[in-house]
């Protein structure tokens, strides 16, 4: 069945469907051309004139999809350029020395280079997938941006390491993040086969160390994503809890962590000028007694889900009862499965940490 729903796909895909168009144009002006009559006037009579009019329609789409092309290699030539300049007061980490900040600078530089030059997307691990992939390759500046915000050891980079995506990069500069320079200093960049990732440094979420400064260094980030992707400077942000803090937390501090959170997300819909929406990625889950034992048999594909729940955009916020009630669904779900998960299990003592996970995560509400 996947097999013949790739098949589908692939026939009803864009550029299959292109060609097919086109071919039947080109048959409709060869064949009908001649018949074509204005007051004794036949203007597709001669063969030559019929070949014009049929690489005019098949040049057409090629000469807009070459000028989509350029244009997206200059606007990614731009934006690298314009990440690797950035603010000319910002051009050294207040948190490293000299030689290191040369270093990080080259290593940028590298990286950057690298990119001007990249497809995402063209490299493919078949012959089958890099058909189902034609023309769907593409650009830095076209992929989607995500930013990561979350305290100082939220889990937000084992969480993106853990994310089975791609990296492009990994054969030349490692399977790790490249730090940023100039106006992305306090910044990891994660670049993906399938989107970007900003993994901004904790302080600029929680802003205790130096708020002043932090303040500054974060809506200086804000403006520069901004100025490089015009358009739409994110496609959306992924805020890390982790299950640590909501264990660990007191009732005050984890209001002050969420209003911290809160703001954040406020500060970027003003600074950007733009609703996105927003992924709230609760890791560390595996600090839950019972959590992998109950999640040990879920399969690949089972694995790639999400186990969470959406909420419907409303202008006037949150509704706390619904998310109490999503919660409420996940617990449900977590005792509908727990007699199969019993059964399965045969360990006395892991037996024990599967019952006790469902009453463990009605902690975390």
């Amino acid at each position: 069945m996947k097999l013949v729903g790739a098949i589908l796909k692939l026939i009803f895909s864009y550029w299959v469907l292109l060609a097919v168009g086109l071919l039947a144009l080109a048959l409709l002006v060869w064949w009908g051309g001649p018949t074509i009559s204005i007051s004794n006037f036949r203007p597709f009579e001669s063969e030559t004139v019929r070949w014009i009019q049929i690489a005019i329609i098949v040049l057409s789409p090629a000469a807009r999809a070459g000028w989509r092309f350029v244009k997206a290699k200059r606007a990614n030539a731009a934006l690298t350029d314009g990440l690797l300049r950035g603010p000319a007061s910002a051009q050294t980490r207040p948190d490293v020395g000299a030689e290191e900040a040369a270093q990080l600078r080259q290593r940028f530089e590298e990286a950057l280079g690298l990119l001007k030059k990249l497809r995402f997307g063209a490299e493919r691990p078949s012959l089958w997938a890099r058909i189902r992939a034609l023309g769907s390759q593409q650009q830095l500046y076209n992929l989607p941006w995500y930013a990561f915000i979350g305290a100082p050891g939220a889990g937000k980079t084992t969480a993106l390491i853990n994310s089975g995506l791609r990296f492009p990069l990994a054969d030349r500069l490692g399977r790790e993040a490249v730090r940023g320079v100039g106006g992305t200093r306090n910044c990891d960049w994660w670049f993906t086969d399938e989107a970007v990732f900003l993994d901004t440094a904790g302080r600029y979420t929680t802003q205790q160390s130096d708020r002043d400064v932090d303040a500054a260094a974060w809506k200086s980030f804000l403006q520069l994503l901004k100025k490089s992707r015009p358009r739409r400077p994110i496609n959306g942000v992924l805020v890390t809890v982790s299950v640590g803090d909501l264990l660990q937390q007191s009732p005050a501090e984890r209001e002050t962590h969420a209003q911290a959170l809160r703001s954040r997300v406020q500060e970027l819909y003003q600074e950007l000028g733009v609703r996105i929406p927003v992924y709230v990625l609760v890791t560390k889950g595996d600090l839950l007694a019972g959590f992998s034992e109950f999640f040990a048999t879920l399969g690949k594909e089972e694995r790639a889900q999400a186990w969470g729940f959406s909420l419907p955009y409303g202008k006037k916020g949150l509704d706390p009862a619904a998310m109490s009630a999503e919660l409420q669904r996940l617990e449900k779900r977590l005792y509908d499965r727990l007699p199969e998960r019993l059964e399965d299990e045969r360990d006395p003592a892991r037996r024990a940490l599967l019952y006790g996970f469902p009453q463990q995560f009605a902690l975390l509400r």
